[in-house]
């Protein structure tokens, strides 16, 4: 992939994602533990407006 990238270092927004991330992977019942323990200073958002994609299907296979 290419594409221009946007740092986010906003405490909101990391907690915010982190939250919505742990929920995902761990599960609603553990998402803020996931959110706080991820959303601290030094962690960052980086955000991809992807303006090349090369995909392939089946690599493994």
């Amino acid at each position: 992939m290419q594409g221009t990238a946007t740092v986010c270092d906003d405490p909101d927004e990391l907690l915010r994602l982190a939250t919505a991330i742990g929920g995902r992977y761990t599960g609603a019942d553990r998402a803020e533990e996931f959110g706080r323990r991820n959303a601290v200073p030094g962690e960052l958002v980086v955000r991809i407006r992807p303006t090349r994609i090369v995909s392939d299907f089946d690599v493994t296979g």
